[in-house]
């Protein structure tokens, strides 16, 4: 099968490797569509370490084509995202209803979840990010990271739910709880600072202000009606603006969708006392922060989150639902669409600001 295989940073190639076979608990899918996430920039680069070489992709949509050995909730034929969150529904932080950090779903261990791999070339062994590497045409993913969805959903649209958009989604809907008639400032208006700002307006917040440096994504908050207000932060003070924008209080709520150099700074100082401040992306593989505690102490509050908080079998269908009821417009954040063979130039045009979401077509 046709697979784009990272084999170090700044080296990824569209190439065949063999056809894989699920094992138990694991089903194979042919995937549909699979979104082109920053995510996965953090492994072309190395900034972020995994073991090469490695199939990368990890926003899949697609349709099970064979289940392994002891597979019960999917079938072959049922239309799946496949969540980076893979709970295992009995380990304690499962149990404690944080299944985002699942104990037994290691990040970025590049093999299934038995510590082996089933990606291969003429027998060599290459690794999958994400339990699932997607920018293939088959994918081979455990069960409990598989969430069957209705079958009228375009696939090509809602497969940014397996990742970017259920994570920015969840971090305004289900990690802060926006409450209605709050006021909102997200740093960052790529696909994931779009998706937060849609959850934001979903909950009832009445101001969002998209804060950004490139020009072109602020238009884009702006013309899906997503940010009330907008600012260039490479012209204007962020946190005066922000201020002023807020009666001088400050954002009920902050989001760093951005993870870079001095973000959550801006994030904590452009919100008021008791403000909830989540953080969401990471541009880099390591960004410090310096809080003062008079932050702390004003009674902030500072958190982070992962795939937005959700719980997979119950937040993704929840969230295909309202798209199709057109509730939440995640067509709208789509802007352009590649092939597989163009998964490189997709990669690049990401890093590059050129698009604010993309996804590659089976």
């Amino acid at each position: 099968m046709k697979a784009v295989v990272c084999h170090a940073p700044g080296d990824v190639r569209v190439e065949e490797i063999d056809d894989p076979t699920p094992r138990a608990a694991e089903v194979k899918i042919k995937v549909v569509a699979v979104g082109v996430c920053h995510t996965d920039l953090n492994f072309t680069s190395g900034q972020v370490p995994v073991p090469y070489p490695i199939v990368l992709g990890h926003e899949a949509a697609g349709v099970v084509v064979e289940v392994g050995p002891g597979v019960s909730r999917v079938q072959v034929g049922d239309h799946v995202l496949c969540s980076i969150i893979g709970p295992c529904e009995h380990c304690f932080q499962c149990e404690h209803d944080d299944h985002a950090l699942c104990e037994n779903s290691p990040f970025f261990t590049g093999t299934m979840l038995d510590g082996t791999t089933r990606l291969s070339s003429n027998g060599s062994p290459i690794h999958t990010l994400h339990y699932q590497g997607s920018y293939a045409e088959y994918a081979v993913v455990p069960e409990r990271f598989v969430v069957p969805i209705r079958k009228d959903a375009p696939l090509d649209v809602v497969c940014g739910l397996a990742c970017g958009l259920s994570t920015g989604l969840g971090a305004a809907m289900v990690r802060a709880q926006v409450k209605p008639g709050s006021s909102v400032v997200v740093i960052g208006s790529g696909g994931v600072g779009l998706s937060t700002m849609m959850g934001a307006q979903f909950c009832g917040a009445t101001t969002i202000i998209a804060v950004d440096r490139l020009a072109n994504k602020l238009d884009k908050a702006r013309s899906l009606g997503l940010a009330t207000h907008t600012i260039d932060s490479s012209k204007s003070d962020t946190v005066a603006e922000v201020l002023a924008l807020t009666g001088g209080r400050g954002a009920d709520y902050g989001f760093d969708a951005a993870g870079a150099n001095g973000t959550l700074d801006l994030i904590v100082a452009a919100t008021r006392p008791g403000a909830t401040c989540v953080v969401i992306g990471r541009a880099l593989g390591l960004v410090e922060i310096t809080l003062n505690t008079t932050a702390l102490l004003r009674q902030r509050i500072v958190t982070g989150t992962y795939g937005g908080s959700i719980l997979p079998r119950r937040d993704l269908p929840i969230f295909v639902d309202l798209f199709m009821q057109g509730r939440l417009d995640l067509a709208g954040i789509l802007d352009t669409r590649y092939t597989l063979d163009e998964a490189p130039q997709a990669l690049d045009d990401l890093h590059h600001g050129r698009i604010t979401r993309g996804v590659i077509i089976l």
